[in-house]
């Protein structure tokens, strides 16, 4: 498998079990609930995004494209750190 479609596996796999804003993840018809985010989140980290940049992104998803009005800043960060790790 290319690096690139294991890193766009890996980082599904984050945004599901780890990120989860909606709180699906417990739900096996939602798999796929964030996948349309990945391949910009995959951009940002092959093009060097810092954590700052990540969660920012993290957060405008929940902002605009999920229309929540808060988001968990705190969670943002911790998994941006996180899809920063694999890249190393």
């Amino acid at each position: 498998m290319p690096k690139v479609e294991k890193l766009l596996l890996s980082i599904r796999e984050i945004l599901l079990q780890e990120w989860d804003p909606l709180g699906v993840n417990d739900n096996e018809s939602c798999r796929n609930e964030y996948d349309s985010y990945a391949p910009t989140v995959c951009r940002y980290l092959r093009e060097g995004a810092d954590e700052y940049k990540l969660a920012a992104h993290l957060c405008e998803i929940q902002r605009v494209s999920m229309g929540m009005s808060v988001s968990n800043e705190d969670l943002n960060r911790r998994v941006a750190r996180r899809l920063l790790s694999l890249m190393k």
